[in-house]
């Protein structure tokens, strides 16, 4: 599927986001010892690093943008997604919020790809898309 410019950077990270789901997913579907301490503690970073950035990108340039345009229910998806992503990420670990992490991580990037990004391709204008292409490349190269 061919991404908006605007798009791309976002759109590339959900790559990552999905190998860390199938990763959570496989690890808490083994039922060999998993040390889930170090797992919460990588996922942590991990989620500091790259999706945290990733959902507040979201969250101020892109959402607002379409719920100015009517797409109040896509907006308020990805934000209760987000908001239980982060709730989960700073729980307890266990087995069973690895999984839970890593099956809505993955149902959330495809949510993100194949909703999401196509009604805001349709719905914003260049300069709106503009805005969050902007807020990527600035947070991938502060100060540049």
């Amino acid at each position: 599927m061919k991404r908006h410019l605007s798009l791309r950077n976002l759109s590339d990270d959900h790559h990552r986001a999905l190998v860390l789901a199938r990763r959570l997913r496989r690890l808490a579907a083994e039922r060999e010892t998993v040390d889930l301490a170090a797992l919460s503690r990588e996922v942590r970073q991990e989620f500091d690093v790259e999706l945290e950035p990733h959902f507040r990108i979201e969250e101020r340039w892109l959402l607002p943008s379409l719920r100015a345009k009517g797409a109040d229910d896509l907006a308020r998806r990805t934000t209760g997604d987000h908001a239980r992503l982060r709730e989960l990420v700073r729980s307890p670990w266990t087995r069973d919020t690895a999984a839970e992490l890593g099956a809505l991580l993955e149902t959330h990037v495809r949510f993100e790809e194949r909703v999401l990004f196509p009604k805001a391709e349709a719905l914003l204008s260049d300069a709106e898309l503009a805005s969050v292409r902007e807020a990527t490349e600035n947070r991938r190269h502060p100060g540049s």
